[in-house]
């Protein structure tokens, strides 16, 4: 079985510069948004079709003092992934590429183009991630830098956010190495007194291609504390499909659909924050 690759994100090194989330914006060609000041740190202050990734300042308070826990947010890429169970086109799915080394990048990814913006991906993600853009008609989202891995782009072999990573807090490899690199450096933590130290993302969800060292809850950062999948989302693709694939096959109904699903969007664009 080939190996895998994953990206480790150490939580206690982060210094919330965000040259991540540029290198992010600068790789994949999206621009900059106009925001507001809504009175915290964060910006933009969600993830949409430009902003793939962000950090999230989440304020931690301990003996009365006030410290920051910050959190990378983007896709997770999920082993089990609810957006894949739940996309009735198949637009989202998990792909795979081999690199030169045997190495494998695995990852989610949805195709704009079959997208039918029903939003059932973001109502079932765990981790709110999907962004749906009602210009653009689809779903963008974090791609591992896939293509800087693969060759496509002579020069580039780990994602932009891990390149320009200056305190070191993101390491990229295969995946079972950082497990261990990982769980040394959790021993190291609770050495030290940080008794909640854990690696998170390991088992969720059948194994999260992010990876976490934390030194404290999950919910801490903004992250659940034990991500699943109802029952219900596993049988709605099952139910679906049918009627999804007929729906981007099928011209008339895909407009019927279309029409409808969109409709519901602009009512939801402030409830979701779309983009406009």
């Amino acid at each position: 079985m080939a190996e895998e690759k994953a990206i480790l994100v150490d939580t206690t090194k982060c210094t919330a510069c965000r040259a991540c989330q540029v290198a992010c914006k600068e790789w994949n060609q999206n621009p900059a948004e106009k925001t507001k000041n809504r009175g915290s740190y964060e910006n933009p202050p969600t993830l949409g079709s430009y902003t793939w990734m962000r950090i999230l300042f989440n304020e931690y308070y301990k003996d009365n003092k006030m410290s920051w826990l910050f959190t990378k947010h983007q896709c997770m890429h999920c082993t089990d992934a609810a957006c894949v169970e739940v996309c009735p086109p198949n637009a989202t799915t998990h792909r795979e590429a081999k690199l030169a080394d045997g190495t494998v990048v695995k990852s989610v990814a949805t195709d704009p183009k079959l997208c039918i913006g029903c939003n059932y991906c973001r109502v079932a993600c765990p981790f709110d991630v999907p962004g749906y853009n009602q210009k653009k008609k689809g779903i963008y989202r974090c791609t591992l830098c896939v293509d800087r891995q693969t060759g496509d782009k002579p020069g580039f072999t780990v994602p932009a956010c891990v390149k320009v990573c200056a305190p070191g807090t993101l390491s990229y490899g295969n995946r079972t190495e950082l497990i261990a690199k990982a769980e040394a450096r959790v021993a190291q933590l609770k050495a030290a007194g940080y008794t909640k130290a854990r690696l998170f993302g390991v088992k969720e969800l059948e194994g999260l291609r992010y990876m976490y060292i934390l030194t404290d809850e999950p919910s801490a950062y903004q992250l659940p504390d034990n991500p699943s999948i109802p029952a219900s989302v596993k049988v709605w693709k099952t139910l679906t499909k049918p009627y999804g694939a007929f729906a981007a096959g099928g011209v008339l109904l895909a407009l019927i659909l279309n029409g409808i699903i969109n409709a519901r969007n602009r009512g939801l664009e402030e409830k979701f924050k779309l983009e406009q």
